[in-house]
């Protein structure tokens, strides 16, 4: 119980109440796209929407920037 309310009190301080953003994720090669579009895999297929805190896609950014290519693993979860 205490475990639950540890993760649940991080996700609405750093996410929910503070800086929520949805971003654009390719599911083939996990680089952020742009509204539905994947600049890496030149298409529109397997893009998923997430929403990440807006510092994330800052860091993202940056990380990018500096030729430091993050990329995200994503899994369904039915």
């Amino acid at each position: 119980m205490i475990g639950y309310g540890a993760s649940m009190l991080l996700l609405e301080r750093l996410m929910i109440s503070s800086d929520i953003f949805e971003i654009h994720v390719c599911e083939m090669c996990g680089l952020l796209g742009y509204a539905g579009w994947c600049q890496h895999c030149k298409s529109s297929k397997g893009m998923a929407k997430m929403q990440i805190p807006y510092a994330s896609q800052l860091l993202f950014q940056e990380l990018q920037s500096m030729n430091v290519i993050p990329r995200l693993q994503l899994e369904n979860v039915f």
